[in-house]
Parts: C-alpha cells; structure tokens; sequence
C-alpha cells in the first residue's frame, strides 16, 4: 500500500514572505550601522586632520615671529633714552618715508581686534656700539673710531637731542666710503661708490639714501645697521593669515601661515629706578622710556578648517579662548559677528589653538646694562 507525508512537502517550501522581510530588516539595520561608524570615523578623520594643519601652521607662525623678534635692537640697542625712539626720516626713489628706532613697536587693534607688530633690527657681522662724532659736513662724519664700519652699510645718525625722551633728529644713511687717511671719517655722499659687499668685479653701487645736504647738524651719535636692516610688520591679513611686510627694502607682504585669525602682544616693562633688566609689568601701551622694553610676550590664534556643529555648550568653542594677556576678540568667519548658531560662517563651530611666547629682548638686555 502506498502512503505520503505532507509535513515532508511541507518542509521544502523555503522561506516565508515574514522570514524575508525579518532578514532584510536586519540587513538594513546592519548597513545603517556601518554607514554610522564610516561617517563618524570620516568626521573624525577630519577634525585630526584639521587640527594637524593648524598645529602646523602655529607653529611655523610662533616660531618665525619669535625668531624676527630676539633680533630686535640690533645695531642700536645702546642708544639712550634721547635716541632710542626718536623718527628716523629717510628718502629713496620711492619718495620720503620714516620709521621709529624702536627694536619693537606694538600697534593695539582697534575694538580689541589683532594687533600689529613692528620689529626694527640690524645686520652688521660686526658688534658696534654706538659711536660719537664730533666734525661733520653734508656727506661725512668724523668718529671717535670707525671699526665696524664698511661701504654699503646703513646707519642712522642722531643729533640736536633735549632731555625728552626720543627728540633727536635722526637720519638713514648709506656709508660710501671708509678709506680717508684719518682713519676716523666715513663718507655718505650721493653717486656710484664701490660696496664693500659687492662680488669682485661686479659693477659700482649707486647711494639709495643719500639726498644732498641731508644730515647737517654737527655733532651726535651714529648707529650702524648693517647692509641689510630689517623693518619688518607683522599683521593678519583678511582675518585668516599671518604676513609680513617689509618697510626698508620694500618687499610686499608675505603669507607666513594661513589660519592664523588674531595676534596679540604686550611689552614687558623695567620700570624700576636703576634699571636692572627685570621685567615689573606687562603692557600693551607703548612706554614713555624705550630703553626699559626688556621683553614681548606675544600670542597667536589658529582656528582650524573643519566645520563642526553641535548645537548649545556642546559646540567646538562654546567660550573665546584667552591667552596671558586676556581674551581674544572672537569675529565670524567673514568678520562679522551674530552668524546662525548652525551656520559654518559661525565661529563657535571649530576649534581653536593659541600659541604664546614670552620673547626676551636680549639686545636691549645687553645694550641696556653694558
């Protein structure tokens, strides 16, 4: 007799419709998750990223700034509180300009925003300290010894000084000729002259800085910068880079690090009776005495690339970050202020590094007690 099971049949129907869709719904949930950890992963990935470039990019602003500012001084760092200060005017092809003989000048931005620093500095193989002259004419002077000084250099020379500080006459020249038979004159005339600088051979060098009968007071003091002086401006550019500019060669300004969005300074001030190079307060104001500058402790703002909203506290930079000196003045993206609280224009949604340096002015701590 033949017989059958249909629970056998039965149990070879596969997969019901129910079982399906369980499956696919874990499956989904399986790609939801992924998906999740990709993305959370990538963001991540971005915010290292981000904050690896601007940790370089502080780094090489920091650095390059605190190498420009221990030169500052050099070459006039002896000059007393008559000289030290006073506004050099000089004249070019480019017209008249002037500058402070000053080894640093900090220029406060206005409403608390980035300031800007000006860094002056020699660059003399040789250590000059300040040299008297008692015999000048139109385009020379009679020192008390002129070692030190070679054809090509730049020097400032200052006289008809009061007792207030920084009121001397002072002028940029350009030293011509260190070959008179006294052994004593250097030489600023106008015209083609031979630089003691200049490659064997090469062609004769034209006076940029002498104007006739510039310099014409008769007695004073002359400062050698070298053949090269630097004068340089540090600022920020556009709310997002730190460049730099050069006022004596004319060099336009160049990018130093991008991402930098504030710079803030303040001198350290010597402001007891006998100066004994110990900084007793830190200022932003410029000094009445600018011997007593005997350090800057200077600080840097880097924000990074990567946009991050969370909404509330929760927020990449829910406060402005602060430095020695006190609290950044936080601007948007655009430089403007009261962006949507999820907008990338917003300056809460990245994140922020400050770079800080305390800069002694070893020229001046030198110049000052020597």
């Amino acid at each position: 007799m033949r017989t059958s099971s249909h629970l056998g049949c039965a149990g070879q129907r596969g997969l019901s419709l129910i079982e399906i869709m369980v499956g696919v719904a874990i499956g989904l949930v399986g790609v939801v998750a992924i998906f999740q950890t990709v993305a959370l992963w990538t963001q991540h990935s971005q915010t290292t990223t981000s904050g690896g470039d601007a940790q370089i990019a502080g780094t090489l602003a920091i650095y390059n700034l605190e190498t420009d500012l221990r030169h500052g001084g050099l070459g006039f760092a002896t000059a007393p509180p008559t000289v030290m200060g006073c506004n050099v005017t000089a004249t070019d092809a480019r017209g008249a300009f002037a500058f402070r003989l000053r080894p640093i000048q900090i220029n406060v931005g206005a409403g608390g925003g980035p300031d800007t620093i000006d860094v002056l500095h020699g660059n003399s193989s040789f250590f000059v300290t300040e040299q008297t002259f008692s015999a000048s004419t139109a385009n020379s002077k009679a020192l008390r010894r002129r070692n030190g000084f070679r054809a090509g250099d730049l020097a400032v020379v200052a006289g008809n000084a009061t007792a207030v500080p920084g009121s001397a006459d002072c002028r940029l020249i350009e030293i011509t000729n260190v070959s008179a038979p006294d052994g004593v004159t250097v030489a600023h005339a106008t015209g083609a002259y031979t630089s003691a600088y200049a490659a064997s051979g090469a062609a004769s060098a034209t006076a940029r800085f002498n104007t006739p009968g510039s310099v014409t007071f008769t007695g004073g003091t002359i400062y050698n910068l070298g053949p090269q002086p630097v004068r340089n401006t540090w600022s920020i550019r556009d709310s997002r880079a730190l460049i730099r500019t050069e006022l004596i060669a004319d060099a336009g300004g160049a990018e130093v690090a991008d991402g930098v969005v504030n710079l803030k300074a303040e001198y350290g001030i010597d402001n007891t009776a006998t100066p004994d190079g110990v900084v007793d307060v830190w200022q932003a104001a410029a000094p009445a005495d600018w011997t007593r500058v005997m350090a800057v402790r200077i600080a840097v703002l880097v924000r990074s690339r990567q946009f991050e909203y969370r909404a509330g506290t929760n927020a990449p930079t829910p406060t402005a970050p602060t430095w020695a000196g006190g609290t950044f003045l936080m601007k948007d993206v655009d430089g403007g202020s009261g962006a949507a609280a999820d907008s990338p224009n917003n300056w809460r949604n990245y994140r922020y590094r400050v770079y800080e340096r305390i800069v002694p002015l070893r020229n001046m701590l030198w110049g000052g007690l020597s």
